[in-house]
């Protein structure tokens, strides 16, 4: 059962990693035109499919207001978020820190308590937030890609298999 829980956590991590480049949003405008050239200097309706690895890149071009207004969509309150969209890069980093962790640790039954807490947390917050936010803004429309759902529901998968290893390590039981 040990060799399919680490073959399961390196799955799930590399799914992670691959969709760390795979569209995360798909922005549209919809009304076309001089609104759309305004925020975006392009003139289109489909404006873009932005990856998470992107999402620095952009934020720190000269495309910076098409994704700092989508950041404030999801969190309007934030200042810098061109510097801080580099944040988004540490996404693959932990999962990549949590595989290596449990790799060399993973009999020690508090780690995989403390990450499948965190697994199923990052599942759950990020689910609630997209769920209430307003992605219909005015001009842009925003819809969740395939990426972003991967990355979400394969923290999920590592958040359970923890907490089964947490169990398993506890009770004594296979």
């Amino acid at each position: 059962m040990e060799n399919i829980s680490k073959a399961a956590l390196i799955v799930l991590v590399a799914i992670i990693a691959v969709a760390f480049f795979l569209p995360w949003v798909s922005v549209q405008s919809k009304a076309a035109g001089a609104v759309t050239e305004i925020l975006t200097g392009k003139r289109q309706e489909k404006i873009d499919a932005i990856s998470a690895y992107s999402v620095p890149v952009m934020a720190n071009s000269n495309e910076s207001r098409l994704m700092i207004s989508i950041i404030k969509i999801f969190n309007p309150k934030i200042e810098n978020a061109d510097k801080k969209s580099y944040l988004i890069w540490s996404i693959p980093l932990l999962a990549v820190v949590i595989l290596i962790l449990n790799l060399v640790l993973g009999k020690n039954r508090w780690l995989n308590l403390i990450v499948g807490i965190l697994g199923i947390a990052i599942f759950a917050v990020a689910v609630y937030k997209i769920k209430t936010t307003d992605l219909d803004k005015l001009v842009l429309q925003i819809t969740i890609g395939t990426g972003l759902w991967l990355t979400l529901w394969s923290y999920l998968g590592i958040g359970i298999l923890s907490i089964v290893n947490f169990i398993q390590l506890t009770t004594g039981k296979k």
